[in-house]
Order: structure tokens, then sequence, then C-alpha cells
């Protein structure tokens, strides 16, 4: 009889421990879970919804917000901004070669000005001390 009730002891203590592991498993899935979901929402952005009842007082119904934005959009017309002949905003992107040539050529503006400028002036300067004293 001893020896069958020693082994539902250790049959219950395995048994034990291996609840105690599937909860902790449990737990930890529902941890990873919950921080994927936190990490999910701050990361994404806001929908229309989300941004329409953050702006929405907490008494007005979403509803009727919905429709005086529509109607509001229909009153309001579109504008388009030009600057000279050139709509702002539809001129094509600027190629990653010509911004290049373009700030490589600044660079050898500046360095040719920073050449040559102390020799001008050291040029202007000495050109009226050699003229002679009356």
């Amino acid at each position: 009889m001893e020896p069958k009730i020693d082994e539902l002891r250790e049959r219950g203590q395995r048994q034990v421990r291996r609840a105690v592991m599937v909860v902790a498993a449990g737990a930890a899935v529902g941890v990873l879970l919950l921080g994927g979901l936190v990490i999910y929402r701050l990361t994404r952005p806001a929908t229309a919804r989300e941004r329409l009842r953050r702006v929405v007082p907490p008494g007005l119904e979403l509803g009727r917000a919905r429709r005086s934005a529509r109607r509001l959009r229909k009153r309001v017309p579109s504008l388009r901004l030009y600057v000279g002949d050139r709509q702002v905003g539809t001129e094509r992107p600027q190629p990653r070669w010509e911004r290049l040539v373009v700030v490589a050529a600044g660079a050898a503006g500046t360095a040719a000005a920073r050449a040559l400028a102390p020799r001008l002036l050291s040029a202007l300067a000495g050109g009226r001390r050699s003229q002679p004293k009356d």
C-alpha cells in the first residue's frame, strides 16, 4: 500500500510541475501579445475616425459631426497656390545627381573664394602702401 501512495504522490508532484509550466507559458504568451498590441497601437497612424473622435467634444455624437464636416468640405472651395507660373507641390523632384552637382559647385565656389579673398585683400592693401607719399 505504501509504494502505491508514494507513486501517487510523485505523480501529483509531476502534474503540479507540468501545470505550473503551462501557466507560466500562457502568462508569457499573454505578456507578449499585450506588449505587441501596445506597440502596434503606439506606432500605427491614427485613423480618420480616431482623429475625429479626438476633436469632437464628448457630448456630441460622431454621426452629426461627420455630416457637418462633409457639409463644410462641400462649402470650402479648393485652393491652388501658384508661385510665378508654377503650381506649388507639382514640380518634379530633383534627381540625386543634380543635387550632388549643385552641392559640389557650391563647395568649389566657397573654396575658391576663401583662397582668393586673402590674396585680393593683400594686393589691394599693398597697392595703397606702395604709392609714394607727398
